[in-house]
């Protein structure tokens, strides 16, 4: 597996040709790296499947561990305006975790080639200090600072969700289907909120609001 991180993409092309270009190349990476492990990705295989020249490659990117940043920033940020705008009004840290969850588990019913994207690309999840995971870590923060979660410290709670969470998207980019992905999604909500410290019928209850709401009924919550 790559140690690649998550990192901020260099910006893109604002418009024409280039712009074009570079979006061919995301494009064929993510198609790519959905399917096979980086490693296994020449950059032969990625300007092939753009259907652009080798040399255009390298005027957008400095090598394939850049393109690989870019393809996991797009898909990351994209999912991370989604978690913000369902927890926009929501103020309980157990329930915007659970809600989160839930949200990346639709995903992969939606969006299954970036998400298995994001199950191949996995080093940037485990890190508490990297820019998207910034969210949860606020979550678990806020929740410690409130008595809602009695965990050691916020790294262990960050890893812990991410961990969880990161092993449910897998299973889900295997099998998108809805009603499997509200089932398992209400299991691993209650499974997290649990370990967080949230008590049993209370994390069942979160759970079961939040599958049904975003992964269910997407939008209505």
């Amino acid at each position: 597996m790559t140690e690649t991180s998550p990192d901020r993409s260099p910006p893109a092309a604002k418009s024409g040709r280039g712009a074009r270009t570079r979006e061919a190349l995301i494009r064929a990476g993510r198609a790519l790296f959905a399917e096979r492990p980086v490693d296994a990705v020449a950059i032969d295989d990625i300007v092939q499947a753009a259907e652009v020249a080798k040399g255009s490659f390298y005027n957008h990117f400095a090598d394939r561990e850049a393109l690989v940043k870019a393809v996991v920033y797009e898909i990351r940020e994209a999912l991370e305006r989604r978690v913000g705008a369902v927890n926009a009004d929501v103020t309980d840290p157990a329930r915007r975790v659970a809600r989160a969850v839930c949200v990346y588990q639709r995903y992969a019913v939606d969006e299954p080639q970036r998400a298995k994207v994001l199950v191949r690309i996995q080093s940037g999840f485990a890190r508490t200090d990297e820019p998207m995971n910034r969210g949860v870590a606020a979550d678990v923060s806020a929740g410690l600072a409130a008595g809602r979660f009695v965990i050691a410290t916020v790294e262990a709670g960050v890893l812990y969700v991410t961990g969880v969470s990161q092993a449910a998207l897998a299973r889900t980019c295997r099998n998108p289907d809805v009603s499997a992905a509200v089932s398992l999604s209400q299991q691993m909500c209650a499974l997290i909120l649990r370990g967080l410290g949230v008590p049993a019928a209370e994390a069942e209850t979160l759970a079961a609001q939040a599958s049904d709401e975003l992964v269910r009924r997407p939008g209505a919550g």
